[in-house]
């Protein structure tokens, strides 16, 4: 694999039945997910195999393609190996100890062919029309929401649905470097920022390891508002001692500095630099306190 592009994409399906939506409020239906189209290809620049990754959250996306590419890249196309490729083990590896403990809602769905090869978790069944009608498309994959429409309709049941889909991180990587675009979206501002990695004289570039570090980014900025957050409900008494949330926010914290240092190893291996700057998680962490302290005193 000399060359690897794509896209996470974060979505939201709004799904409104005209019947009961009439005159009421609050009736449509809302599926979110977090997407990836995953195109494998051979050294020849052939395409071997398209996986459709959906999520509950961006980074266990991330992570997931990741670890799917390190085991092409090692041993070729999955789906045609003498033994069956184990889904669930590569999956339990993305899933880190305060994922799995603080997690429950936690999905996954991996497509092939528009079909469900890999699923654990409760996700919306919209998603698996959409990824039927995509694979049977030939065209842009937003026309598939219609086709998803269409769809209902044969089966008796009028549905419209609204579609909102944004990139959340753009990969672009070559043998000896590459860049990741990442798009934070926050309830009051949108964060972009890019890195590139480059090889050195005695390594080259790792793709996994670089995505892993995307993925990281991903979390990371989302935790570290959290715990800010969490810090000030816990100081107003909001969340209270030795309750479930306040060990969370411990975790989250040790969460945080895990995903640091898998940072730096990036940093360490390779030849790596920001633009406009590199992301800071306390600097995050601060602001995100100084928010709630705002959000909290008023409503007192």
């Amino acid at each position: 694999m000399h060359t690897l592009n794509l896209s996470l994409l974060r979505e939201r399906f709004i799904i409104h039945d005209p019947k009961t939506d009439k005159g009421k409020q609050n009736k449509a239906v809302i599926a979110l997910s977090n997407r990836i189209a995953l195109d494998l290809t051979n050294e020849a620049g052939n395409l071997n195999e398209l996986f459709i990754i959906r999520t509950q959250n961006m980074h266990s996306c991330t992570r997931l393609a990741s670890k799917i590419i390190q085991s092409f890249q090692q041993s070729g196309p999955l789906l045609t190996r003498h033994m069956d490729y184990d889904w669930k083990v590569t999956w339990d590896s993305v899933v880190n100890d305060y994922e799995y403990a603080f997690n429950t809602e936690r999905w996954v769905a991996i497509y092939h062919e528009g079909h469900v090869i890999f699923e654990t978790g409760e996700r919306h069944p919209l998603l698996d029309v959409i990824e039927k009608c995509d694979a049977n498309n030939g065209r842009e994959y937003e026309d598939s929401i219609l086709l998803a429409e269409d769809a209902f309709q044969k089966t008796g049941k009028t549905v419209k649905i609204e579609y909102d889909g944004n990139v959340a991180l753009v990969v672009n990587l070559k043998a000896l470097e590459g860049r990741c675009a990442i798009i934070l979206r926050g309830a009051d501002k949108t964060t972009t920022f890019n890195f590139s990695a480059a090889s050195t004289k005695d390594k080259a570039l790792s793709f996994v390891q670089t995505i892993g570090a995307a993925a990281a980014f991903l979390e990371g900025m989302q935790l570290a508002f959290m715990v800010g957050m969490n810090n000030v409900k816990i100081q107003m008494g909001i969340i209270e001692r030795h309750s479930r949330e306040e060990k969370q926010n411990r975790e989250a914290k040790k969460r945080l500095s895990r995903l640091s240092t898998e940072i730096t190893n990036l940093e360490d291996n390779f030849n790596v630099a920001y633009r406009p700057e590199k992301p800071d998680f306390q600097k995050t962490l601060i602001e995100a306190e100084k928010l709630a302290h705002g959000m909290f005193t008023a409503r007192n």
